[in-house]
């Protein structure tokens, strides 16, 4: 499994590679589009290379993506984390009953040794 993985990661580094030797010309990036660059009179502009331009934008896509399924899974995990203390404290209970019938089999058992002595 971990050469499949290897092979996989690496023909996928020589795809992306080749994707940003074929995209080297560069772009120039514009913050705003040119009716409000007038209106604000902000001109910020970027020279950069397409491939620059591929790959921040996947980037940003995964991190949006990430951080908008962790707040959309934050009731769960707030879900299961009670569940979870609720869990802990049964097992608490659960042992301390435990540890008390023990007791008290152990005196029964001592009895009824007693008694099948005696007899």
């Amino acid at each position: 499994m971990r050469l499949i993985r290897t092979v996989f990661l690496l023909c996928l580094a020589i795809l992306l590679f080749l994707i940003s030797l074929a995209n080297s010309e560069k772009v120039i990036l514009y913050l705003l589009p040119e009716n409000l660059l007038s209106l604000f009179g902000i001109n910020i502009a970027l020279n950069v290379p397409l491939f620059l331009v591929f790959f921040s934008g996947i980037f940003i896509g995964l991190v949006i993506g990430f951080v908008w399924e962790w707040l959309r899974e934050y009731k769960f995990r707030v879900e299961a984390n009670n569940y979870q203390k609720r869990l802990s404290i049964a097992e608490n209970e659960l042992s301390e009953l435990q540890v008390k019938d023990n007791k008290k089999d152990d005196v029964l058992t001592l009895l009824e040794k007693v008694e099948m002595k005696t007899k």
